[in-house]
């Protein structure tokens, strides 16, 4: 009995480590990346027919992806520095840093495109915003 009480000690212990401080730069990256998904992934079930399309609604979330577009950067150089990430990037790559740029301009024409209200527009930056996240992924996300 005492053994299974010390595996399973030991199991905590190691399953409590995995979680990681939430206020690391990786944590914090990875915060900023799933509300910007969130974004996203409403303005999309609108433009696609899965939630009934609300243009302010639309607007909202472009701006809080707007928003978000500008933050989770900053948390990339201190994980190369110290390689705690899995991330391609290097903290002096010019792809990396225009990637980031371009995603931050493609989130500034949609919500450009939201303040318009108009479908096609909106549709047209969506998808350059989708492209850019694709396209950062396919270069800089490992595996």
């Amino acid at each position: 009995m005492q053994r299974f009480t010390l595996v399973l000690l030991t199991l905590l212990a190691l399953t409590a480590c995995q979680r990681g401080d939430p206020h690391s730069p990786v944590s914090l990256r990875k915060a900023t990346f799933k509300e910007m998904l969130k974004s996203r992934e409403a303005i999309n079930a609108m433009l696609t027919g899965a939630k009934p399309y609300k243009a302010d609604s639309v607007l909202q979330e472009a701006i809080k992806l707007q928003e978000k577009s500008t933050k989770p950067w900053a948390y990339f150089a201190e994980f190369t520095v110290n390689n705690q990430s899995d991330a391609k990037q290097k903290s002096d790559s010019a792809d990396f840093h225009a990637a980031a740029d371009n995603m931050q301009q493609q989130s500034n024409a949609l919500k450009a495109a939201a303040q318009t209200g108009q479908e096609d527009r909106i549709r047209a930056s969506y998808k350059a915003v989708e492209d850019a996240c694709i396209r950062c992924h396919q270069q800089f996300r490992p595996g």
